[in-house]
């Protein structure tokens, strides 16, 4: 098939409603998207950039606490806040899906009553701490992955990405009381966890050999993993509830909300059900989904995503590439808000214009290992010209060999298989160099320098 005759939707994970974008979150999966959705479009493709809001985060709840603000009020200005941060860097979206809305509840529920009936959905005892009504999961335990050694979490290790519980965890502890006393309660009618199979795994592995993996993290991590649960639902009073004291894993609502927001951009109304979703994703053969996230995601756009396409039939959710990014660094270090080593994206909007700050970023995006942004790269100043009148009517329409040449690489490159922001900057870098040389002749010169012109302000980079 030819770029036009695909429907990309490029997919990034939405954030979570405790805090601002820092740069680490921008130059990651957001950058990334922005800038191969503008591509395919550019190109001819039809593509479609889709995110929303992580509202049922437990980490909503446990930052607003410690801040002492108001849950509801203290997400909602974080949502506003997002929103400007994104603007800042000129990212924007086709489809913001609102997983608070009664449309997309009702969605959910009917999801939920589903997969809650497949047989991998099951009760198992949980353990809890000091606190009975809230299950010693997500951000409320914390201890040491038996992997990488990593503190994290009791969710998935954001540094080898090895899913976790208490059971798996080195010397776990309450967040943020610190005490290391966990009760193991009896199972209850709902179901608990979701089993993930040895057959899952080896289908997974199988699959994952016959799409794009640009990370070869994402193989390590599939490889080295057997059979295990990752959690369902939660015993908590934060989140979306599936029963009295009890909520689902937000993951497994992100999910979900992915196959919504798809469903939407089909045409398909706000109060859809599962079966409209899975009937409708079944017409278009023509979609290639694209899931683009940091590597601490991995687990879950590599692993859950996948099982629970094929769990629930909709397996136009299926990833045709998986695009992971390593973490950024700041002076050296990994960007971390809890190590106070960080720009927030609030602190440099209006400083820079957007073109300047995501030129920036561009340049220090780490798509295959870490990447170390200097504050002097907002100052650096590029050699490639400004787009005039004809400029995007030459970049459509080349009429050298050397131009057609150019754009046709430059369809190779957008493919989601092939796409990558450095391989990006440096075709237009390279580009430039031969038609600033003796190399080039002189309407070969003119028609590459209009072209890489008007790519660079259509990308606004």
């Amino acid at each position: 098939m030819t770029i036009d005759q695909y429907r990309d939707i490029v997919f990034t994970p939405p954030p979570t409603p405790n805090g601002g974008l820092h740069i680490g979150h921008v130059a990651g999966p957001y950058l990334r998207a922005d800038l191969h959705t503008k591509l395919l479009n550019l190109l001819g493709g039809r593509a479609q950039h889709s995110s929303h809001i992580d509202n049922y985060q437990t980490y909503v709840a446990k930052k607003a606490q410690e801040v002492g603000r108001e849950v509801e009020e203290f997400r909602r200005s974080m949502i506003d806040q997002i929103d400007r941060d994104y603007a800042c860097f000129g990212i924007g979206f086709d489809q913001r899906v609102d997983n608070t809305t009664p449309a997309y509840r009702a969605y959910l529920a009917a999801c939920l009553d589903e997969l809650f009936l497949d047989e991998r959905a099951v009760a198992r005892a949980e353990f809890v701490g000091s606190d009975e009504n809230r299950s010693a999961v997500e951000a409320f335990v914390s201890g040491t992955c038996p992997v990488c050694f990593q503190h994290a979490f009791a969710n998935v290790c954001e540094n080898c990405g090895s899913p976790l519980d208490v059971t798996r965890m080195i010397h776990p502890v309450e967040e943020p009381s610190g005490a290391a006393v966990f009760t193991e309660l009896p199972a209850g009618p709902a179901p608990t966890v979701l089993e993930i199979t040895e057959q899952d795994l080896t289908w997974l592995r199988d699959r994952n050999r016959s799409i794009a993996i640009d990370n070869r993290f994402i193989d390590a991590l599939t490889g080295r993993l057997g059979a295990h649960t990752v959690t369902l639902t939660m015993r908590g009073d934060y989140g979306y509830a599936v029963g009295p004291g009890r909520v689902v894993n937000p993951w497994i609502d992100i999910f979900f909300a992915h196959a919504y927001a798809l469903a939407r951009m089909l045409g398909l109304p706000a109060d859809v059900t599962p079966d409209r979703v899975r009937d409708e994703l079944s017409r278009h053969p023509e979609l290639r989904v694209t899931y683009y996230f940091g590597v601490d995601n991995s687990y879950y756009y590599s692993v859950l995503f996948p099982v629970l396409a094929r769990i629930t039939g909709m397996t136009a959710m299926l990833p045709a590439a998986l695009k992971a990014n390593r973490f950024l660094k700041l002076n050296g270090r990994k960007v971390s808000s809890s190590r106070n080593n960080v720009i927030w994206a609030r602190e440099i909007a209006g400083t820079h214009s957007a073109t300047v700050l995501r030129g920036a970023l561009s340049s220090a995006c780490p798509e295959y290992s870490e990447a170390d942004f200097r504050e002097s790269m907002l100052t650096e100043r590029s050699s490639w010209r400004s787009a005039t009148g004809k400029s995007r009517d030459i970049f459509e329409s080349p009429r050298t060999e050397i131009g057609k040449l150019f754009r046709a690489n430059l369809i190779d490159l957008a493919d989601p298989a092939e796409f990558s922001v450095g391989d990006l900057l440096n075709r237009l870098d390279k580009a430039m160099e031969f038609a600033n040389s003796s190399r080039a002749g002189y309407r070969e010169s003119e028609e590459i320098a209009q072209m890489v012109a008007y790519l660079c302000a259509s990308l606004d980079i």
